[in-house]
């Protein structure tokens, strides 16, 4: 699990610290959001070329995108090897990851639809 979340992390260090990925990434979403274009992509069947991607990549914004996920971090690892050493939580976390099936859909399902729910909130 540890390698799954440090792969995770990285990726997401690399778009944002790589002007060349965050320049691609902000414009495939540039083009994912931009309704017209893609309404005559699949209605007339012909490609709009994004207008350009806004120059928001800065030396300065990546340092601190840089040290915020590394005291993120670190903080996470701190509040967990405290939490094991004081025995606090691990009976009811062992609680909820029983092993069936249906407990890890049912918790995948919650995982997806509370972001959700959140964002399509009204008014929100």
């Amino acid at each position: 699990m540890v390698t799954v979340a440090a792969l995770l992390l990285t990726d997401f260090l690399a778009v944002g610290m790589v002007p060349v990925l965050a320049r691609g990434v902000g414009g495939a979403a540039q083009a994912f959001t931009d309704h017209g274009g893609y309404a005559a992509v699949v209605l007339d069947g012909r490609t709009a070329a994004p207008d350009g991607v806004a120059a928001w990549w800065s030396w300065s914004g990546a340092g601190v995108g840089l040290l915020s996920a590394v005291l993120a971090a670190g903080v996470a690892a701190v509040a967990v090897r405290r939490a094991l050493a004081a025995g606090r939580w691990s009976a009811p976390l062992r609680r909820l990851h029983s092993g069936h099936l249906g407990d890890y859909v049912a918790w995948t399902a919650a995982g997806a639809g509370l972001p959700a729910g959140l964002v399509l909130w009204p008014g929100g």
